[in-house]
Protein backbone atom coordinates (compact mmCIF):
# COMPACT_ATOMS: atom_id res chain seq x y z
CA UNK A 1 0.00 0.00 0.00
CA UNK A 2 1.19 3.58 -0.59
CA UNK A 3 0.73 6.64 1.07
CA UNK A 4 -1.86 7.96 -2.12
CA UNK A 5 -4.40 4.77 -1.42
CA UNK A 6 -7.49 5.78 0.89
CA UNK A 7 -6.29 5.56 4.18
CA UNK A 8 -8.48 5.96 7.20
CA UNK A 9 -8.26 6.29 10.88
CA UNK A 10 -10.06 2.91 11.67
CA UNK A 11 -8.17 1.03 8.73
CA UNK A 12 -5.02 2.38 11.22
CA UNK A 13 -6.44 1.41 14.26
CA UNK A 14 -7.51 -2.09 13.10
CA UNK A 15 -4.25 -3.56 11.41
CA UNK A 16 -2.13 -1.76 13.30
CA UNK A 17 -0.10 -0.23 10.42
CA UNK A 18 1.32 2.94 11.56
CA UNK A 19 4.56 1.86 12.34
CA UNK A 20 5.04 0.01 9.05
CA UNK A 21 4.10 3.24 6.66
CA UNK A 22 6.99 5.12 8.55
CA UNK A 23 4.34 7.40 9.71
CA UNK A 24 3.88 8.76 13.40
CA UNK A 25 0.95 9.29 14.94
CA UNK A 26 0.75 13.06 13.78
CA UNK A 27 1.92 12.54 10.27
CA UNK A 28 -1.15 9.52 9.71
CA UNK A 29 -3.68 11.88 10.93
CA UNK A 30 -2.32 14.69 8.54
CA UNK A 31 -2.82 12.20 5.54
CA UNK A 32 -5.66 11.20 6.96
CA UNK A 33 -7.15 14.43 6.87
CA UNK A 34 -5.90 15.01 3.13
CA UNK A 35 -7.59 11.73 2.35
CA UNK A 36 -11.03 13.02 2.99
CA UNK A 37 -10.36 16.26 1.64
CA UNK A 38 -9.55 14.59 -1.41
CA UNK A 39 -13.53 14.02 -2.56
CA UNK A 40 -12.86 10.45 -2.47
CA UNK A 41 -16.15 9.01 -1.60
CA UNK A 42 -18.54 6.17 -2.67
CA UNK A 43 -20.63 7.56 -5.58
CA UNK A 44 -24.23 6.69 -4.38
CA UNK A 45 -26.17 4.11 -7.32
CA UNK A 46 -29.37 5.09 -5.61
CA UNK A 47 -30.92 7.93 -2.95
CA UNK A 48 -33.77 5.82 -1.28
CA UNK A 49 -34.86 3.02 -0.31
CA UNK A 50 -38.44 1.33 0.47
CA UNK A 51 -37.84 -1.85 2.39
CA UNK A 52 -40.71 -4.29 2.99
CA UNK A 53 -40.71 -6.09 6.36
CA UNK A 54 -42.07 -9.25 6.73
CA UNK A 55 -41.87 -9.57 10.48
CA UNK A 56 -42.74 -12.44 12.51
CA UNK A 57 -40.19 -14.44 9.43
CA UNK A 58 -41.91 -15.88 6.54
CA UNK A 59 -40.90 -19.21 5.51
CA UNK A 60 -38.10 -19.94 3.28
CA UNK A 61 -39.61 -23.16 2.37
CA UNK A 62 -42.67 -22.47 1.32
CA UNK A 63 -42.18 -19.12 -0.82
CA UNK A 64 -38.91 -18.58 -2.77
CA UNK A 65 -35.85 -21.43 -1.78
CA UNK A 66 -38.09 -24.42 -2.63
CA UNK A 67 -37.05 -27.47 -2.44
CA UNK A 68 -38.78 -29.92 -4.62
CA UNK A 69 -36.71 -33.04 -4.17
CA UNK A 70 -36.72 -32.92 0.02
CA UNK A 71 -39.01 -34.90 1.66
CA UNK A 72 -42.35 -34.52 1.71
CA UNK A 73 -42.82 -33.38 5.35
CA UNK A 74 -39.94 -30.66 4.48
CA UNK A 75 -41.67 -29.74 1.36
CA UNK A 76 -45.16 -29.12 2.72
CA UNK A 77 -48.51 -28.95 1.35
CA UNK A 78 -47.66 -26.19 -1.66
CA UNK A 79 -46.75 -27.25 -5.29
CA UNK A 80 -43.71 -25.62 -7.18
CA UNK A 81 -44.07 -23.66 -10.14
CA UNK A 82 -41.56 -22.31 -12.71
CA UNK A 83 -40.46 -19.14 -12.83
CA UNK A 84 -39.09 -16.96 -15.61
CA UNK A 85 -35.92 -18.13 -14.54
CA UNK A 86 -34.72 -21.37 -15.24
CA UNK A 87 -34.37 -23.86 -12.40
CA UNK A 88 -36.00 -21.50 -9.92
CA UNK A 89 -39.20 -22.96 -8.79
CA UNK A 90 -41.17 -20.90 -6.12
CA UNK A 91 -44.77 -21.36 -4.36
CA UNK A 92 -47.91 -21.62 -6.27
CA UNK A 93 -49.63 -18.85 -4.26
CA UNK A 94 -47.19 -16.62 -6.18
CA UNK A 95 -47.63 -16.26 -9.94
CA UNK A 96 -47.15 -12.50 -10.25
CA UNK A 97 -44.14 -12.84 -8.95
CA UNK A 98 -43.19 -15.69 -11.26
CA UNK A 99 -43.94 -13.89 -14.30
CA UNK A 100 -41.14 -11.13 -13.57
CA UNK A 101 -38.52 -12.88 -11.19
CA UNK A 102 -35.88 -11.49 -13.57
CA UNK A 103 -36.50 -8.25 -12.67
CA UNK A 104 -35.20 -9.07 -9.05
CA UNK A 105 -32.28 -10.31 -7.41
CA UNK A 106 -32.43 -12.93 -4.39
CA UNK A 107 -30.47 -13.25 -1.65
CA UNK A 108 -30.25 -17.31 -0.57
CA UNK A 109 -28.97 -18.73 2.83
CA UNK A 110 -28.66 -15.65 4.90
CA UNK A 111 -27.84 -17.01 8.70
CA UNK A 112 -27.32 -15.26 11.87
CA UNK A 113 -27.62 -15.94 15.59
CA UNK A 114 -30.64 -14.16 16.82
CA UNK A 115 -33.37 -16.73 17.60
CA UNK A 116 -35.96 -14.60 18.87
CA UNK A 117 -38.20 -11.54 17.26
CA UNK A 118 -36.70 -8.63 18.91
CA UNK A 119 -32.90 -9.56 18.46
CA UNK A 120 -33.69 -10.62 14.69
CA UNK A 121 -35.61 -7.40 14.18
CA UNK A 122 -32.96 -5.69 15.09
CA UNK A 123 -30.40 -7.41 13.45
CA UNK A 124 -31.86 -6.82 9.97
CA UNK A 125 -32.69 -2.94 11.10
CA UNK A 126 -28.91 -2.26 12.31
CA UNK A 127 -26.62 -4.55 10.67
CA UNK A 128 -24.96 -5.56 13.90
CA UNK A 129 -25.39 -8.21 15.99
CA UNK A 130 -27.87 -7.21 19.43
CA UNK A 131 -26.32 -6.30 22.42
CA UNK A 132 -27.46 -5.04 25.39
CA UNK A 133 -24.77 -2.55 26.20
CA UNK A 134 -25.52 -0.44 22.81
CA UNK A 135 -28.53 0.46 20.96
CA UNK A 136 -27.79 0.55 17.28
CA UNK A 137 -29.77 2.93 15.26
CA UNK A 138 -31.73 1.00 12.10
CA UNK A 139 -31.40 1.47 8.57
CA UNK A 140 -33.86 4.42 8.06
CA UNK A 141 -32.46 6.79 11.15
CA UNK A 142 -29.22 6.92 9.57
CA UNK A 143 -29.99 7.07 6.09
CA UNK A 144 -32.28 9.89 7.26
CA UNK A 145 -29.95 12.08 8.90
CA UNK A 146 -26.88 11.28 6.25
CA UNK A 147 -29.29 12.10 3.14
CA UNK A 148 -30.99 15.44 3.04
CA UNK A 149 -34.96 15.51 2.71
CA UNK A 150 -37.44 17.88 1.65
CA UNK A 151 -37.95 20.39 4.68
CA UNK A 152 -42.25 19.72 4.63
CA UNK A 153 -41.45 15.80 4.61
CA UNK A 154 -39.91 13.33 7.10
CA UNK A 155 -36.36 11.51 5.99
CA UNK A 156 -37.81 8.20 7.24
CA UNK A 157 -41.55 7.22 7.34
CA UNK A 158 -43.12 3.75 8.36
CA UNK A 159 -46.10 2.54 7.04
CA UNK A 160 -48.11 1.46 9.40
CA UNK A 161 -46.04 1.71 12.03
CA UNK A 162 -42.12 -0.24 13.28
CA UNK A 163 -40.61 -1.28 16.08
CA UNK A 164 -37.57 -0.02 14.79
CA UNK A 165 -35.88 2.76 16.21
CA UNK A 166 -32.96 5.41 16.07
CA UNK A 167 -30.79 3.77 19.07
CA UNK A 168 -27.70 6.30 19.61
CA UNK A 169 -28.70 8.83 17.44
CA UNK A 170 -31.77 9.90 19.42
CA UNK A 171 -35.42 10.29 18.68
CA UNK A 172 -34.26 13.70 16.32
CA UNK A 173 -33.94 10.47 13.53
CA UNK A 174 -36.95 8.39 14.98
CA UNK A 175 -39.26 7.04 12.29
CA UNK A 176 -42.14 9.01 11.03
CA UNK A 177 -45.51 6.34 11.61
CA UNK A 178 -48.60 7.03 9.42
CA UNK A 179 -50.62 4.52 11.84
CA UNK A 180 -52.65 3.69 9.28
CA UNK A 181 -53.04 2.64 5.37
CA UNK A 182 -55.15 4.01 2.46
CA UNK A 183 -58.11 2.36 1.74
CA UNK A 184 -59.43 2.40 -2.35
CA UNK A 185 -61.98 5.47 -2.63
CA UNK A 186 -61.46 7.03 0.74
CA UNK A 187 -59.52 9.95 1.99
CA UNK A 188 -56.27 8.94 3.65
CA UNK A 189 -55.55 11.02 6.41
CA UNK A 190 -52.56 10.75 8.54
CA UNK A 191 -52.50 12.57 11.93
CA UNK A 192 -49.99 15.46 11.96
CA UNK A 193 -50.53 16.08 8.41
CA UNK A 194 -54.72 16.33 7.88
CA UNK A 195 -56.51 19.14 9.58
CA UNK A 196 -58.87 18.37 11.56
CA UNK A 197 -62.59 19.98 10.85
CA UNK A 198 -62.66 23.94 11.91
CA UNK A 199 -58.62 24.11 11.75
CA UNK A 200 -57.63 26.45 9.37
CA UNK A 201 -54.01 27.14 8.10
CA UNK A 202 -53.71 30.71 9.51
CA UNK A 203 -54.99 28.95 12.98
CA UNK A 204 -51.53 27.09 12.53
CA UNK A 205 -49.64 29.71 11.80
CA UNK A 206 -50.95 31.88 15.54
CA UNK A 207 -50.29 28.52 17.33
CA UNK A 208 -46.78 28.44 15.92
CA UNK A 209 -45.70 31.91 16.81
CA UNK A 210 -46.92 30.77 20.05
CA UNK A 211 -45.29 27.67 20.07
CA UNK A 212 -41.77 29.44 18.82
CA UNK A 213 -42.29 32.22 21.95
CA UNK A 214 -42.41 29.68 24.10
CA UNK A 215 -39.89 27.38 22.59
CA UNK A 216 -37.22 30.57 23.54
CA UNK A 217 -38.10 30.73 27.06
CA UNK A 218 -37.99 26.81 27.47
CA UNK A 219 -33.91 26.47 26.10
CA UNK A 220 -33.19 29.36 27.84
CA UNK A 221 -33.80 27.49 31.02
CA UNK A 222 -32.59 24.06 30.15
CA UNK A 223 -29.33 22.44 28.60
CA UNK A 224 -28.46 20.70 25.52
CA UNK A 225 -29.82 17.29 24.74
CA UNK A 226 -30.74 14.94 22.05
CA UNK A 227 -34.21 15.31 23.50
CA UNK A 228 -34.32 19.06 23.10
CA UNK A 229 -32.96 18.46 19.44
CA UNK A 230 -35.83 15.76 18.85
CA UNK A 231 -38.57 18.85 19.97
CA UNK A 232 -37.50 21.17 17.82
CA UNK A 233 -37.37 18.87 14.49
CA UNK A 234 -40.36 17.32 15.22
CA UNK A 235 -42.15 20.39 16.13
CA UNK A 236 -40.84 21.97 12.76
CA UNK A 237 -41.56 19.56 10.83
CA UNK A 238 -45.02 18.67 11.79
CA UNK A 239 -45.67 22.74 10.97
CA UNK A 240 -43.79 22.22 7.27
CA UNK A 241 -45.58 19.38 6.77
CA UNK A 242 -49.51 20.52 7.84
CA UNK A 243 -48.75 23.72 6.18
CA UNK A 244 -47.44 22.11 2.74
CA UNK A 245 -49.65 21.40 -0.13
CA UNK A 246 -46.72 19.43 -1.54
CA UNK A 247 -46.77 17.53 1.74
CA UNK A 248 -50.61 16.92 1.60
CA UNK A 249 -50.81 15.93 -1.98
CA UNK A 250 -47.43 12.76 -1.32
CA UNK A 251 -49.62 11.31 1.10
CA UNK A 252 -52.87 11.66 -0.82
CA UNK A 253 -52.55 8.10 -3.02
CA UNK A 254 -56.45 9.43 -4.95
CA UNK A 255 -54.22 11.76 -6.77
CA UNK A 256 -52.90 8.84 -8.49
CA UNK A 257 -53.94 7.38 -12.27
CA UNK A 258 -56.73 5.11 -11.71
CA UNK A 259 -54.29 2.48 -13.70
CA UNK A 260 -51.97 2.89 -11.20
CA UNK A 261 -54.62 2.29 -8.12
CA UNK A 262 -56.06 -0.70 -10.15
CA UNK A 263 -52.67 -2.83 -9.91
CA UNK A 264 -53.08 -2.72 -5.99
CA UNK A 265 -55.19 -5.16 -4.59
CA UNK A 266 -57.26 -3.37 -1.54
CA UNK A 267 -55.29 -5.07 0.93
CA UNK A 268 -53.22 -3.32 4.06
CA UNK A 269 -49.86 -4.77 2.39
CA UNK A 270 -50.46 -3.41 -1.19
CA UNK A 271 -52.09 -0.30 -0.48
CA UNK A 272 -48.76 0.19 2.20
CA UNK A 273 -46.34 -0.20 -0.83
CA UNK A 274 -48.61 1.44 -2.78
CA UNK A 275 -48.43 4.84 -0.46
CA UNK A 276 -44.62 4.02 0.17
CA UNK A 277 -44.17 4.32 -3.80
CA UNK A 278 -45.38 7.52 -3.93
CA UNK A 279 -43.45 8.98 -0.78
CA UNK A 280 -40.11 7.93 -2.48
CA UNK A 281 -41.42 10.11 -5.83
CA UNK A 282 -42.04 12.73 -3.54
CA UNK A 283 -38.38 12.88 -2.26
CA UNK A 284 -38.61 10.39 1.01
CA UNK A 285 -35.34 9.28 1.38
CA UNK A 286 -36.32 5.87 3.22
CA UNK A 287 -39.84 3.87 3.31
CA UNK A 288 -40.10 0.73 5.18
CA UNK A 289 -43.56 -1.19 5.35
CA UNK A 290 -44.58 -3.82 7.78
CA UNK A 291 -46.39 -6.76 6.91
CA UNK A 292 -47.32 -8.66 10.07
CA UNK A 293 -48.55 -12.20 10.51
CA UNK A 294 -45.48 -14.16 9.50
CA UNK A 295 -45.19 -16.24 13.01
CA UNK A 296 -46.72 -19.42 11.92
CA UNK A 297 -45.73 -21.61 14.66
CA UNK A 298 -49.18 -23.04 13.31
CA UNK A 299 -51.12 -23.62 10.74
CA UNK A 300 -48.42 -22.85 8.88
CA UNK A 301 -49.64 -23.35 5.78
CA UNK A 302 -52.63 -21.71 6.05
CA UNK A 303 -51.47 -18.73 7.35
CA UNK A 304 -49.46 -18.15 4.07
CA UNK A 305 -52.10 -19.22 1.93
CA UNK A 306 -53.68 -15.72 3.65
CA UNK A 307 -50.71 -13.61 3.33
CA UNK A 308 -48.81 -14.53 0.40
CA UNK A 309 -51.16 -13.27 -2.34
CA UNK A 310 -50.98 -10.36 -0.75
CA UNK A 311 -47.12 -10.20 -0.75
CA UNK A 312 -46.98 -11.62 -4.52
CA UNK A 313 -49.14 -8.27 -5.73
CA UNK A 314 -47.51 -5.67 -3.65
CA UNK A 315 -44.23 -6.38 -4.19
CA UNK A 316 -44.62 -6.81 -8.06
CA UNK A 317 -47.76 -4.08 -8.71
CA UNK A 318 -44.86 -1.71 -6.36
CA UNK A 319 -41.70 -2.46 -8.97
CA UNK A 320 -44.15 -1.62 -11.97
CA UNK A 321 -45.14 1.85 -10.79
CA UNK A 322 -41.35 2.77 -9.85
CA UNK A 323 -40.70 1.30 -13.18
CA UNK A 324 -43.27 3.31 -15.00
CA UNK A 325 -42.14 6.34 -13.13
CA UNK A 326 -38.46 6.04 -14.04
CA UNK A 327 -37.50 5.52 -10.41
CA UNK A 328 -36.42 2.05 -10.08
CA UNK A 329 -32.99 2.89 -11.32
CA UNK A 330 -32.46 5.73 -8.08
CA UNK A 331 -34.40 3.48 -5.47
CA UNK A 332 -33.44 0.77 -3.94
CA UNK A 333 -36.24 -2.02 -2.96
CA UNK A 334 -35.49 -4.63 -0.48
CA UNK A 335 -37.63 -7.28 1.11
CA UNK A 336 -36.78 -9.38 3.35
CA UNK A 337 -37.68 -10.60 7.44
CA UNK A 338 -35.98 -11.59 10.38
CA UNK A 339 -35.39 -14.98 9.74
CA UNK A 340 -36.58 -18.46 8.31
CA UNK A 341 -38.47 -21.15 9.49
CA UNK A 342 -37.65 -24.59 10.18
CA UNK A 343 -37.46 -27.20 7.87
CA UNK A 344 -39.01 -30.02 10.35
CA UNK A 345 -43.07 -29.08 10.38
CA UNK A 346 -44.22 -29.41 14.10
CA UNK A 347 -47.21 -31.29 15.83
CA UNK A 348 -49.18 -28.00 14.98
CA UNK A 349 -48.77 -28.23 11.19
CA UNK A 350 -46.66 -25.22 11.99
CA UNK A 351 -42.87 -24.13 11.16
CA UNK A 352 -40.54 -22.70 13.82
CA UNK A 353 -37.83 -20.07 13.86
CA UNK A 354 -34.98 -20.81 12.56
CA UNK A 355 -32.41 -17.90 11.94
CA UNK A 356 -29.83 -20.40 10.28
CA UNK A 357 -31.47 -19.78 6.65
CA UNK A 358 -33.32 -16.73 5.28
CA UNK A 359 -33.44 -14.97 2.04
CA UNK A 360 -33.72 -11.19 1.00
CA UNK A 361 -34.87 -10.15 -2.48
CA UNK A 362 -33.37 -6.79 -3.87
CA UNK A 363 -34.27 -4.51 -6.85
CA UNK A 364 -33.32 -1.55 -8.66
CA UNK A 365 -30.89 0.72 -7.17
CA UNK A 366 -28.20 -0.36 -9.74
CA UNK A 367 -28.47 -4.25 -8.37
CA UNK A 368 -28.06 -6.22 -11.53
CA UNK A 369 -31.92 -8.23 -12.26
CA UNK A 370 -31.95 -12.21 -12.55
CA UNK A 371 -29.12 -13.02 -10.02
CA UNK A 372 -29.01 -15.86 -7.20
CA UNK A 373 -26.70 -14.85 -4.83
CA UNK A 374 -25.73 -17.51 -2.22
CA UNK A 375 -27.53 -20.75 -1.87
CA UNK A 376 -28.67 -23.47 0.80
CA UNK A 377 -28.30 -27.36 0.84
CA UNK A 378 -30.31 -29.75 -0.63
CA UNK A 379 -32.47 -30.21 2.50
CA UNK A 380 -33.18 -26.30 2.97
CA UNK A 381 -31.42 -26.61 6.30
CA UNK A 382 -28.35 -24.81 6.08
CA UNK A 383 -26.71 -22.41 3.61
CA UNK A 384 -24.52 -23.92 0.87
CA UNK A 385 -20.61 -24.77 1.37
CA UNK A 386 -20.10 -21.34 -0.55
CA UNK A 387 -22.25 -19.20 0.82
CA UNK A 388 -21.71 -16.74 3.94
CA UNK A 389 -24.04 -13.80 3.96
CA UNK A 390 -25.40 -12.11 7.11
CA UNK A 391 -27.80 -9.25 7.56
CA UNK A 392 -24.48 -7.15 8.41
CA UNK A 393 -23.26 -7.89 4.87
CA UNK A 394 -27.14 -6.45 3.69
CA UNK A 395 -26.91 -3.32 5.49
CA UNK A 396 -23.20 -2.36 4.71
CA UNK A 397 -24.47 -2.66 0.83
CA UNK A 398 -27.80 -0.89 1.48
CA UNK A 399 -25.44 2.30 2.82
CA UNK A 400 -22.88 1.77 -0.10
CA UNK A 401 -25.24 1.78 -2.40
CA UNK A 402 -26.75 5.13 -1.10
CA UNK A 403 -23.09 6.31 -0.88
CA UNK A 404 -22.99 5.97 3.06
CA UNK A 405 -19.72 4.37 4.38
CA UNK A 406 -20.78 1.67 6.46
CA UNK A 407 -17.58 2.29 8.62
CA UNK A 408 -18.69 5.83 9.04
CA UNK A 409 -18.00 6.48 12.85
CA UNK A 410 -20.69 7.92 15.12
CA UNK A 411 -20.29 9.08 18.94
CA UNK A 412 -23.15 7.59 21.47
CA UNK A 413 -24.37 10.36 23.27
CA UNK A 414 -21.39 9.00 26.63
CA UNK A 415 -18.71 9.90 23.71
CA UNK A 416 -18.50 5.89 22.86
CA UNK A 417 -17.10 5.59 19.29
CA UNK A 418 -18.34 3.12 16.96
CA UNK A 419 -18.98 1.94 13.22
CA UNK A 420 -22.40 2.00 11.76
CA UNK A 421 -21.65 -1.74 10.10
CA UNK A 422 -18.41 -2.73 11.67
CA UNK A 423 -18.29 -5.94 10.57
CA UNK A 424 -20.42 -6.09 7.02
CA UNK A 425 -19.27 -6.94 3.33
CA UNK A 426 -20.27 -4.65 0.57
CA UNK A 427 -21.85 -7.16 -1.81
CA UNK A 428 -19.83 -6.05 -5.06
CA UNK A 429 -21.19 -8.94 -6.61
CA UNK A 430 -24.92 -7.64 -6.81
CA UNK A 431 -24.51 -4.57 -9.22
CA UNK A 432 -24.32 -4.68 -12.82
Amino acid sequence: MNHREKITRRNALQVGFLGGLGLSLPGFLKLSAANEESGDKIKPKADSVLFLNLAGGVSHLDTLDRKPEAPVDTQGEFKSIQTNLPGHNVCEYLPKYAAMADQFTLLRGIGHSAGAHPQGQSWISTGNRPVPALIFPSLGSVISKEISSKPDLPGYVAIPKTEWNAGYMGDAYAPFKTNTVPRPGQPFQVRGISLPDGLTIEKVNQRQQLLKKLDRRFKADATESQLLEALDKFGSQAYNMITSKRARAAFDVEQESSKIRDSFTPDEFSQSVFLGCRLIEFGVPFVTVTYQGWDTHTENFAGHRRLLPALDTGITAGLEMLKQKGLLERTLVVIMGEFGRTPKINVNAGRDHYPRVNWCLMAGGGVKPGQFVGGTNQAGDAPDDKTNIKPDDIAATIYHTLGIDPLKEYYTNTGRPTMLVPHGRIMSELFA
